[in-house]
């Protein structure tokens, strides 16, 4: 993956609710309540035999804002730096601007390497118009609200680790 690596995971979230914002931050936080929970998941995940990745050495450094736009600078700035983001996660809709489909359009042309996880409450955009207007499809990911977000945070180490 470039200059990514896989034991510090950096990831950008974008998502216009705070209060989802801050569930963001308390799921990829290193403490080792979220470590435990990690864990857990991870446990239920393999009993379940839902395939899964012990991810607690795994340290991530989260960026978050509120807007596409801002997303796509933090992006910009970050690739800029030659620290880019391992993983960007994108609510869809973040009104007033651009939707997380665009956010994730321009954040894919500036990093073809980065995962883009695509997180909504609604079913209007489907996924093939986001693998259409954001590929490769294999770098894509798409999640429903309300979701686990210490699952998502097992996810996205899975994710990096397996490219």
């Amino acid at each position: 993956m470039g200059n990514h690596h896989h034991d510090h995971i950096r990831v950008l979230i974008a998502d216009d609710d705070e209060h989802i914002l801050q569930a963001y931050r308390e799921a990829f936080a290193d403490t080792e309540s979220t470590r435990e929970m990690r864990m857990l998941d991870a446990l239920a995940a393999e009993l379940f035999e839902q395939g899964s990745t012990a991810c607690d050495e795994v340290h991530f450094d989260v960026v978050a804002c509120s807007q596409g736009d801002d997303a796509i600078s933090l992006a910009r700035e970050a690739a800029s730096d030659g620290r880019p983001f391992d993983v960007v996660i994108l609510d869809v809709r973040m009104p007033p601007g651009i939707d997380g489909v665009e956010a994730g359009s321009q954040i894919r042309a500036l990093d073809p390497d980065v995962e883009i996880v695509f997180v909504t409450g609604y079913s209007d955009v489907p996924l093939e118009e986001l693998q259409r207007r954001v590929p490769p499809p294999m770098k894509l990911h798409y999640f429903n609200k309300p979701l686990s977000f210490s699952r998502l945070a097992e996810d996205v180490a899975s994710m990096v680790r397996e490219h």
